[in-house]
């Protein structure tokens, strides 16, 4: 067995590696689907309100089917769920290329890509690497994470070439589906147990999940860290899922061209990158609501600059940093807390549920954010109320203290919880 984090590293990072490339799928929805809003806007005759539709939809659709999909993999297992899960996301995400004005046929392809999503979310890939991680446990979730740090980076870029090249319909059909390509024989053929792999045996080997430390969804519904961290979600799908889509559309408003605004776009996957893997590393040493509250103060400052009415070049690309720092800080914080606050044991309902409150602002966000453009001509009134929420988040993430006196001890109301 694996004595400290580096061992776990030595033994495990091709686990992490799979999860990592998999997970990267699940954020085509937002950073990708961004490049692709003024052609579909422009070619249908849209409203950005109804372009953001879909998005709503999937997450309205997610709100019940990520309870469903966390339960999923309790019962049969994250590799299956989270692979097949994979292939859907990809597949919708590409037919979404065959809109032709009519809402209906682009919801239901919407509806197939939040299926897809409820298989593939966080609670499917981080299970197994939170089972053979203890002492390094927040840096290989934060790993794991970086796949959406990946698509952030590469996917604005491609799209935008793809787009010059052979049009937005055929790239918005072909980008997932080399994004597929790519991933998913990593995501097949090491996304598994490592002990079954590399002859290595988990973190807690010889313990059946029945077994496991952990509370049942129903103790966990009752505990007021439940509630905390599941609005601290809230409000990060609330910021995340209304900018990052409408990014480019504002940074053009703010008189960036096309191609600057997509290497600026690109800025989001480079910091969050950094942002997540530091953050993973720190939660492994500090106080996880410390690092909680710090992660709701940097888009504070990155909303502030963006709000100015003729921000520079340099102010763009500093807020657009400190937004992809947040992006990539803040999912690693709240898998890290559910670990922390209510164990393995039942951790896929657990985290499906709490991701409900990320499906609700995600349904939330995009439509607001493009029906407040829609009536005010600009994205700033929405931009100060996302201020807000974020101001009251950031207080409560600084007041939920971590339930372990040390990383790595265990709580004794977890056990047979």
């Amino acid at each position: 067995m694996a004595s400290s984090a580096k061992d776990e590293w030595k033994e495990r990072w091709p686990l992490v590696l799979g999860a990592m490339l998999g997970y990267s799928c699940l954020s085509l929805q937002v950073f990708l689907f961004g490049v692709f809003v003024l052609p579909i806007e422009q070619e249908l005759h849209w409203s950005r309100a109804e372009v953001m539709l879909g998005l709503s939809v999937m997450h309205a659709a997610g709100i019940a089917l990520n309870l469903g999909g966390g339960l999923l993999v309790d019962r049969f297992g994250a590799r299956r769920v989270a692979l097949t899960g994979q292939v859907l996301t990809c597949a919708g995400f590409s037919l979404l290329s065959t809109a032709n004005g009519a809402l209906g046929p682009w919801l239901a392809n919407w509806l197939l890509i939040a299926v897809g999503g409820a298989l593939m979310q966080g609670m499917a890939w981080t299970r197994i690497v939170a089972q053979h991680f203890d002492k390094g446990r927040g840096l290989a979730i934060a790993t794991v994470l970086t796949g959406s740090s990946i698509t952030a980076t590469f996917a604005p870029l491609v799209a935008t070439w793809l787009i010059g090249l052979i049009g937005w319909r055929a790239a918005l059909a072909v980008s997932p589906l080399m994004w597929l390509a790519i991933t998913f024989p990593f995501s097949f053929g090491l996304f598994r147990s490592a002990h079954k792999t590399m002859g290595t045996r988990p973190a807690n080997a010889g313990v059946s999940d029945a077994d496991q430390p952990g509370v049942t969804l129903w103790q966990a519904l009752r505990m007021p860290a439940f509630w905390c961290i599941g609005a601290a979600l809230f409000a990060f799908a609330l910021y995340t899922v209304a900018l990052a889509p409408n990014l480019i559309p504002l940074l053009r408003e703010k008189g960036v061209d096309g191609g600057l605004a997509a290497k600026l776009a690109a800025l989001v996957g480079f910091s969050g990158l950094v942002a997540r893997l530091s953050v993973g590393h720190l939660l492994d040493r500090l106080p996880s609501h410390l690092v909680a509250g710090a992660c709701y103060v940097m888009p504070m400052v990155g909303l502030a600059l963006t709000l100015d009415p003729a921000p520079s070049s340099a102010m763009l690309a500093l807020s657009i940093i400190l937004l992809g720092a947040s992006i990539g800080a803040e999912l690693d914080v709240i898998v890290f807390l559910t670990t922390r606050h209510f164990g393995i044991r039942h951790f896929g309902a657990i985290l499906g549920a709490i991701l409900g409150f990320g499906a609700v602002g995600s349904m939330i966000a995009p439509i607001a954010m493009g029906r407040s453009h829609d009536i005010f001509g600009m994205y700033d009134p929405f931009l100060m109320l996302l201020l807000v929420v974020l101001g009251v988040m950031a207080i409560l993430m600084f007041c939920l203290r971590d339930p372990r006196s040390a990383p790595g001890e265990s709580l004794p109301c977890e056990r047979n919880g």
